[in-house]
Protein backbone atom coordinates (compact mmCIF):
# COMPACT_ATOMS: atom_id res chain seq x y z
CA UNK A 1 0.00 0.00 0.00
CA UNK A 2 1.02 3.59 -0.31
CA UNK A 3 2.80 4.74 2.58
CA UNK A 4 1.50 7.86 4.15
CA UNK A 5 4.01 9.41 6.86
CA UNK A 6 3.61 10.16 10.07
CA UNK A 7 -0.13 9.34 10.39
CA UNK A 8 -0.17 7.38 13.01
CA UNK A 9 -3.45 5.57 14.24
CA UNK A 10 -5.40 7.82 12.23
CA UNK A 11 -4.86 7.56 8.84
CA UNK A 12 -7.34 7.51 5.32
CA UNK A 13 -10.30 5.42 5.24
CA UNK A 14 -9.55 2.08 3.38
CA UNK A 15 -11.79 3.62 0.47
CA UNK A 16 -9.15 6.39 0.11
CA UNK A 17 -6.61 3.98 0.14
CA UNK A 18 -8.20 1.91 -2.31
CA UNK A 19 -8.54 5.00 -4.48
CA UNK A 20 -5.19 6.42 -4.39
CA UNK A 21 -3.51 2.81 -5.01
CA UNK A 22 -6.31 2.35 -8.05
CA UNK A 23 -4.77 5.68 -9.64
CA UNK A 24 -1.09 4.36 -9.18
CA UNK A 25 -1.51 1.28 -10.80
CA UNK A 26 -3.76 2.65 -13.71
CA UNK A 27 -1.01 5.46 -14.42
CA UNK A 28 2.01 2.51 -14.15
CA UNK A 29 0.06 0.49 -16.89
CA UNK A 30 -1.20 3.82 -18.98
CA UNK A 31 2.98 4.77 -18.71
CA UNK A 32 3.96 1.42 -19.81
CA UNK A 33 1.43 0.32 -22.48
CA UNK A 34 4.28 -1.02 -24.96
CA UNK A 35 6.96 -2.53 -22.38
CA UNK A 36 4.56 -3.53 -19.43
CA UNK A 37 5.97 -6.91 -17.40
CA UNK A 38 5.51 -7.57 -13.87
CA UNK A 39 9.59 -6.52 -13.56
CA UNK A 40 8.33 -3.16 -15.06
CA UNK A 41 5.40 -2.97 -12.85
CA UNK A 42 7.20 -3.67 -9.64
CA UNK A 43 9.71 -0.72 -10.50
CA UNK A 44 7.24 1.56 -11.03
CA UNK A 45 5.07 1.49 -8.74
CA UNK A 46 8.44 1.54 -6.34
CA UNK A 47 9.32 4.73 -7.97
CA UNK A 48 6.01 6.54 -8.45
CA UNK A 49 4.26 5.76 -5.41
CA UNK A 50 7.08 7.49 -3.61
CA UNK A 51 6.45 10.69 -1.25
CA UNK A 52 8.42 13.20 -2.21
CA UNK A 53 8.01 14.91 1.16
CA UNK A 54 9.25 12.10 3.16
CA UNK A 55 12.12 11.83 0.44
CA UNK A 56 13.20 14.83 1.47
CA UNK A 57 12.34 15.20 5.10
CA UNK A 58 15.31 13.32 6.62
CA UNK A 59 18.16 15.56 4.17
CA UNK A 60 16.00 18.51 5.83
CA UNK A 61 16.47 16.92 9.25
CA UNK A 62 19.87 16.50 8.51
CA UNK A 63 19.81 20.20 7.46
CA UNK A 64 18.72 21.61 10.20
CA UNK A 65 21.34 19.77 12.53
CA UNK A 66 24.13 21.28 10.53
CA UNK A 67 22.41 24.60 11.17
CA UNK A 68 21.99 24.68 14.66
CA UNK A 69 25.14 23.48 15.43
CA UNK A 70 27.01 26.12 13.27
CA UNK A 71 25.00 28.33 14.49
CA UNK A 72 26.08 27.74 18.71
CA UNK A 73 22.84 25.32 19.55
CA UNK A 74 24.60 22.07 20.10
CA UNK A 75 21.33 21.25 22.31
CA UNK A 76 18.99 22.40 19.76
CA UNK A 77 21.10 20.69 16.77
CA UNK A 78 20.65 17.13 18.98
CA UNK A 79 17.20 17.72 19.15
CA UNK A 80 16.72 18.16 15.66
CA UNK A 81 18.24 14.62 15.33
CA UNK A 82 16.82 12.81 17.82
CA UNK A 83 13.84 14.32 18.58
CA UNK A 84 12.73 15.22 14.85
CA UNK A 85 12.16 11.51 14.54
CA UNK A 86 8.24 12.24 16.57
CA UNK A 87 7.64 15.42 14.65
CA UNK A 88 6.70 16.83 11.37
CA UNK A 89 9.62 18.66 10.16
CA UNK A 90 7.40 21.54 8.67
CA UNK A 91 5.57 21.82 11.87
CA UNK A 92 8.65 22.20 13.65
CA UNK A 93 10.04 24.86 11.06
CA UNK A 94 6.91 26.35 11.58
CA UNK A 95 6.90 26.51 15.49
CA UNK A 96 10.19 28.11 14.75
CA UNK A 97 9.31 30.87 13.12
CA UNK A 98 7.02 32.11 16.27
CA UNK A 99 9.59 31.35 18.53
CA UNK A 100 13.15 32.51 16.58
CA UNK A 101 13.83 36.40 16.10
CA UNK A 102 13.16 36.94 12.55
CA UNK A 103 17.42 37.17 11.54
CA UNK A 104 18.03 33.70 12.69
CA UNK A 105 14.55 32.42 11.40
CA UNK A 106 15.32 33.85 7.78
CA UNK A 107 18.59 32.60 8.14
CA UNK A 108 17.64 29.24 8.58
CA UNK A 109 15.12 29.49 5.47
CA UNK A 110 17.52 31.55 3.48
CA UNK A 111 20.18 29.05 3.83
CA UNK A 112 17.62 25.98 3.54
CA UNK A 113 17.92 27.15 -0.35
CA UNK A 114 21.41 26.19 -0.58
CA UNK A 115 21.80 23.55 1.94
CA UNK A 116 18.98 21.57 1.97
CA UNK A 117 16.75 19.12 0.22
CA UNK A 118 13.49 21.19 -1.31
CA UNK A 119 11.41 20.11 2.08
CA UNK A 120 10.03 23.55 3.21
CA UNK A 121 8.72 24.48 -0.50
CA UNK A 122 7.30 20.57 -1.65
CA UNK A 123 5.48 20.50 1.76
CA UNK A 124 3.75 23.68 1.69
CA UNK A 125 2.92 23.01 -1.48
CA UNK A 126 1.03 19.76 -0.52
CA UNK A 127 -0.09 21.58 2.80
CA UNK A 128 -1.94 23.84 1.11
CA UNK A 129 -3.44 21.24 -1.98
CA UNK A 130 -4.24 18.36 -0.06
CA UNK A 131 -6.17 17.81 2.85
CA UNK A 132 -5.98 15.14 5.59
CA UNK A 133 -5.45 12.12 6.01
CA UNK A 134 -4.14 12.43 2.56
CA UNK A 135 -0.97 14.74 3.22
CA UNK A 136 1.16 12.85 0.28
CA UNK A 137 2.83 14.12 -2.65
CA UNK A 138 3.67 11.44 -4.53
CA UNK A 139 6.15 10.88 -7.39
CA UNK A 140 3.25 10.14 -9.94
CA UNK A 141 1.60 13.28 -9.12
CA UNK A 142 4.78 15.64 -9.61
CA UNK A 143 5.09 14.28 -12.86
CA UNK A 144 1.62 15.63 -13.85
CA UNK A 145 1.93 19.36 -15.67
CA UNK A 146 -0.77 20.40 -13.83
CA UNK A 147 1.34 19.64 -10.59
CA UNK A 148 4.18 21.35 -11.37
CA UNK A 149 2.31 24.38 -13.04
CA UNK A 150 0.28 24.39 -9.37
CA UNK A 151 4.01 24.28 -7.73
CA UNK A 152 5.24 26.85 -9.42
CA UNK A 153 2.96 29.37 -8.84
CA UNK A 154 3.21 28.18 -4.97
CA UNK A 155 7.20 28.60 -4.97
CA UNK A 156 6.74 32.20 -6.55
CA UNK A 157 4.26 33.77 -4.02
CA UNK A 158 5.65 32.25 -0.64
CA UNK A 159 9.60 31.52 -1.99
CA UNK A 160 9.96 34.45 -4.02
CA UNK A 161 14.07 34.73 -3.10
CA UNK A 162 14.48 31.46 -5.13
CA UNK A 163 14.93 30.40 -9.08
CA UNK A 164 11.52 28.50 -9.71
CA UNK A 165 13.23 26.70 -12.27
CA UNK A 166 16.19 25.58 -10.17
CA UNK A 167 13.33 24.66 -7.88
CA UNK A 168 11.61 22.34 -9.90
CA UNK A 169 14.47 20.99 -11.08
CA UNK A 170 15.82 20.34 -7.81
CA UNK A 171 12.48 18.18 -7.39
CA UNK A 172 13.13 16.39 -10.84
CA UNK A 173 15.80 14.94 -9.64
CA UNK A 174 15.64 14.24 -6.12
CA UNK A 175 14.06 10.38 -6.36
CA UNK A 176 16.81 9.90 -8.36
CA UNK A 177 19.65 10.47 -5.58
CA UNK A 178 17.78 7.56 -3.80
Amino acid sequence: MLTVPGVGSKGPSLDEVIAKEMEVLNFIVDKHKEDFSLEVFKQAYAYYSKDLCDLTEKGFMDYLYVFFHDEGLPALSETMRHGGKYSVAYDVIRDMKRAFNKILYDKLVDNSFYYAPPYMPLYGFMRQTKRWPMLILSVMEWERPETKAAFREYAVSYYPKMNVDELIGQVNKWPDYL
